[in-house]
């Protein structure tokens, strides 16, 4: 019988294993085109099949695998490890009194390993100063202004005293 972890599948009707590739292909001048570079392109599969005992708890699992993005492992005819469910179809009808037909797609994902540690075999240089400790440091003030104005503030003059005024006798 058929898994997906821990989820029992009743009945698988179909499988669907397309297996494809990406070329990169370039133009020249006479026409023709080239290709320089080939990438294969993660497996998906495609699972047509019938649940039909404990159907809502089933349902409800495979959900939560699929909202979650649980990497599972996929063993029928065929097997693949590293898969997540990104598709999941119930179709409900006459001809399944207490179930469901249903169609999944999976799909094979590549999982990147993160390094613990690095060790580097040549001693590396320092690229930055030491820190030291200098306490508190006053910094420097710059003058406000340097350049004085020559101009002399205008006054009005004194009257004079001995000037006698001239009038007619």
């Amino acid at each position: 019988m058929p898994y997906i972890k821990d989820v029992l599948i009743d009945v698988i009707t179909g499988v669907s294993a397309p297996e494809s590739s990406t070329t990169t292909d370039h133009a020249l001048e006479d026409g023709e085109q080239i290709t320089d570079h080939v990438k294969s392109n993660p497996i998906t599969i495609s699972l047509t099949g019938i649940m039909l005992d404990d159907t809502e708890a089933k349902v409800l699992k495979l959900r939560e695998y699929r909202e979650k993005g649980e990497i599972i492992d996929f063993n029928y005819m065929t097997t693949l490890k590293h898969v997540v469910i990104t598709d999941f179809n119930r179709d409900y009808g006459a001809k399944n009194k207490d179930g469901y037909a249903f169609t999944m797609t999976l799909k094979q994902i590549k999982v990147a390993k993160v390094a613990k540690f690095v060790s580097v075999s040549v001693p590396v240089k320092q690229q930055t100063k030491p820190v030291s400790k200098k306490g508190r440091q006053q910094t420097k003030k710059t003058p406000k202004s340097t350049s004085k104005s020559s101009k002399k503030k205008y006054t009005t003059p004194p009257k004079n005293k001995s000037s006698k005024k001239v009038g007619r006798k």
